[in-house]
């Protein structure tokens, strides 16, 4: 659904953007006046509205302010002879783009561009920065000289020239005096059941629904909205992700489909949806999360659209947990009291230990340079607290590189509305003391942290009562966040769970399962010995992690990036 490769000529042509694509994709917003030419795909929520108010301005800045969703855009104004190119706020979808032969040629898709352009340069800064954090940092793609358009920025073309433009300032979303979130309850419910309704399709759609508290409000917020929901889950069986949502469905009375990522799932599926979620995602992601592809293949039977909890977690509530989504190493970056010493560990993390030794050296340094420009180390910041300052890289970094990749995946099958990224609810969230945002930097205490949960208890009870008497994966119920007796039964589950030990065998979605099903695949994958430590990738079919995970969903992207097939050990092409 959002498949392109498009060339943008240096000076502006006479004909139209369509004639510019080289694969177009299945425009939802076309539209041309005497002035202006404007195509959109995607998801443009209320692209329609837009392009029908006599008193709209055509250009990318208003586009944004005023479309919500997930899409890309192609402007031509004719009259000052310029073009804009750009995606929706945030730049969920990414857009990769080169230059060749005078032109500058963008695709969703770094792999497609390169084979486009004749690029099959692997980026070994690509590399480092993916093994260090689990994703690319900065704006390279994984081959050189295709690079990524930077967060909240457009493309401008006129006079022969190309500029990136910076349309959105995160750090100015928020606000200097949040209003206390104690008293800010009514207001921020209904913004957030408001914005829900604009987010619901006409016809039948999807509403995702797992074992918390960011779904169950979506799910609360349809049933207040009204419209024809399917409510659906993914999960291993017995998981809470699935088992959760199954009970409560059952007695709600509500329709539900269970995807269940069972043996079934391992032994045929997993594989083959986890490489192929590795390419449609240009190497940025790993082949462990191939169940967000292969739940969209199931769903897209059912509709074409579907509301997901998607970073809410990240806007209500504190972040407080590393793992594949805030790496060690990059809050090593934000809690250290310097550079040099955040650099000194980043060095010593067995992260770093799995490259090759000294393969590296030239692009560290280059990288420690580019470090040195984020808001943890940048002057531009420093008005900022702590907090402020990872959360604008969470915003403008995490959201699109972590959590870009399921949804560039799920966008090839039907699309993903997010409505806890509408930018005017998020003017109204971080216009109080709800967000996350100003909380401590990693706050531990709990009582701190629950007044997102609080915020989500006050919208189901409002919206639909019923879900707010039955359990989470939390152990209670979301009512019990809203009374004195309740929030003592909150407590009591939280000092029981931090006194066990968390259970290794846990494996919500099967990732394990799949890796050890498929092992004999990923011991024969090939290492090239330029790039990666051989002692410690020795055994590629070894206990599982999340770097080895990562090294060999690279291995696959760089295959795929020189137009070779997946190199496998034992294979005369592999000995170079």
């Amino acid at each position: 659904m959002t498949d392109f490769l498009l060339e943008i000529p240096s000076a502006v042509p006479d004909s139209g953007l369509k004639q510019l694509f080289v694969k177009s994709p299945p425009f939802v917003v076309d539209y041309s006046d005497s002035v202006h030419e404007l195509v959109m795909w995607g998801d443009p929520v209320g692209g329609d509205e837009f392009v029908t108010d006599p008193d709209v301005v055509i250009d990318p800045v208003s586009l944004i302010s005023r479309v919500r969703g997930h899409y890309y855009f192609l402007i031509l104004n004719r009259k000052e002879r310029e073009f804009f190119a750009g995606n929706s706020l945030f730049s969920i979808l990414p857009i990769y783009y080169c230059e060749k032969e005078g032109e500058v040629v963008l695709s969703g898709n770094a792999l497609e561009l390169g084979r486009y352009a004749g690029l099959d340069t692997v980026s070994r800064r690509f590399v480092l920065e993916t093994v260090l954090f689990n994703y690319p940092l900065f704006n390279h793609s994984i081959i050189e000289r295709i690079n990524l358009l930077p967060s909240n920025s457009h493309m401008e073309v006129r006079q022969g020239s190309v500029k990136l433009v910076r349309h959105t300032a995160t750090e100015d979303l928020f606000s200097a005096d949040p209003l206390p979130w104690r008293r800010a309850g009514e207001s921020v419910n209904a913004a957030f059941l408001d914005t829900v309704k604009k987010y619901i399709p006409a016809g039948k759609y999807l509403n995702a629904f797992t074992g918390g508290l960011d779904s169950r409000t979506l799910v609360a917020a349809g049933l207040a909205a009204g419209g024809d929901m399917l409510c659906f889950s993914f999960g291993a069986p017995g998981s809470k992700d699935v088992e959760i949502p199954d009970l409560v469905t059952g007695e709600a009375g509500l329709p539900y489909l269970k995807i269940l990522l069972d043996d079934d799932y391992v032994r045929t599926g997993s594989l083959d949806n986890g490489i192929e979620f590795i390419l449609n995602a240009s190497g940025t992601a790993s082949f462990v999360r191939g169940h967000y592809l292969y739940a969209a293949k199931i769903l897209k039977r059912h509709s074409d659209c579907m509301i997901t909890g998607n970073f809410g977690s990240e806007l209500f509530r504190a972040a407080n947990v590393r793992g594949v989504t805030i790496s060690p190493n990059l809050v090593s970056l934000f809690s250290s009291n310097s550079a040099d010493e955040a650099f000194e560990v980043i060095r010593g993390s067995s992260q770093f230990s799995s490259l090759a030794k000294g393969a590296f050296d030239e692009e560290w340094d280059q990288l420690k340079q580019s470090l040195l420009t984020l808001p943890c180390f940048n002057r531009n910041y420093r008005e900022l607290t702590r907090n402020e300052r990872f959360y604008v890289f969470i915003f403008e970094e995490v959201f699109r590189k972590y959590f870009g990749a399921e949804m560039v995946n799920q966008y090839i099958h039907l699309k993903n509305r997010t409505p806890f990224l509408d930018a005017e609810f998020m003017k109204i969230i971080l216009g109080t003391g709800y967000a996350g945002v100003y909380s401590e930097f990693f706050e531990k205490n709990p009582f701190k942290r629950y007044k997102g949960q609080v915020l989500y208890a006050q919208i189901i009870r409002e919206a639909a009562p019923q879900l707010g008497k039955m359990i989470t994966d939390k152990g209670y119920c979301p009512d019990d966040l809203l009374t004195l007796a309740g929030r003592l039964k909150v407590v009591r589950g939280y000092v029981r769970k931090k006194s066990r030990p968390l259970d290794p065998a846990t494996d919500l979605f099967s990732a394990g399962r799949a890796f050890r099903h498929n092992a004999e695949f990923f011991r024969k994958v090939y290492v090239h010995p330029g790039f990666f430590n051989q002692e410690i990738m020795a055994d590629s079919g070894q206990a599982a992690n999340s770097t080895l995970y990562t090294i060999l969903s690279l291995l696959i992207a760089m295959a795929a990036a020189e137009d070779r097939e997946i190199p496998l050990r034992g294979n005369p092409k592999n000995d170079i």
